[in-house]
Order: structure tokens, then sequence, then C-alpha cells
């Protein structure tokens, strides 16, 4: 007669479940860090690109011998590269959404519907900082 393999056994008479309730505090803390993470670098990434058009810009109208026309073009290129960075950060927006969908499935009920808040709320904020930096543009 064939003898079954024997599995391994794990003792979990050492698990301390007391360690585990804490959990959810540390979940927030770590979403609610990504999310200021994600905001801030979005603001940076905005206003340096904004800085460096003003900067652009302003020596640009500074030069003698610019033409309006050239001036209208270079405005018109400048505004076409903001479009496309706007759509960068739309498509980094995307894979954020993703990942924090798949956090969310592994998380507990209440500890995924905290992070599920947290990076709505992250999310309204940098889309609120792109209209307001786009707007200045």
């Amino acid at each position: 007669m064939a003898q079954l393999p024997t599995f391994p056994s794990i003792d979990f008479s050492g698990l301390d479940a007391s360690k585990l309730a804490g959990l959810d505090g540390k979940v927030v803390a770590v979403a609610r860090d990504a999310a200021y993470i994600t905001i801030g670098f979005g603001v940076l990434g905005f206003q340096q690109a904004q800085v460096r058009r003003r900067e652009l810009l302003k020596s640009l109208d500074g030069r003698v011998g610019a033409s309006k026309t050239q001036m209208d073009d270079l405005r018109s290129t400048i505004e076409t590269r903001i479009t496309k960075l706007d759509e960068r950060f739309t498509a980094l927006d995307a894979k954020i959404d993703t990942a924090v969908d798949k956090l969310e499935q592994r998380l507990p009920e209440q500890a995924a519907t905290i992070v599920g808040q947290a990076h709505d709320f992250a999310k309204s904020a940098r889309k609120q900082m792109r209209g307001f930096i786009r707007s200045a543009a």
C-alpha cells in the first residue's frame, strides 16, 4: 500500500493575535502617506513645468526681433506640450487607480474602505490642482 506524504505542521501557539489589531491604523497611515506623496509629486511636477514655461516665455518676450507669429507658434507648441504632460499624468492616475484597486481587494473590508476613501480624496485633490495649474497656464 502506498503511503501518503506527510505535510509539514505549523505551530500557531506562539501567534499573538492582539498585535494584528493595530494593523488597520498602520494601513491607513501608509495609504495617507502614499496619497500625500502622490499629490506632492504631482504638484511639484506641474509647478516645475509652469516655472519653465514662464521662464521660456519671459526670455523669448524679451528678445529683440521676435515676431508676433513666432511667439504665437511658440506658445502653441508650449500649450501642446503641457497638454501631453497632462495626458501623461492622466495615464499615471489610471495606473495608480489600478494599483489601489488591487490593494483594496487584498485588504480586510474596513481597511479597504479607508484606503478607497483616502485614494478618492487624493485623486480629487490631484484633479483640482491640475485644474488650477491648467487655468493658470
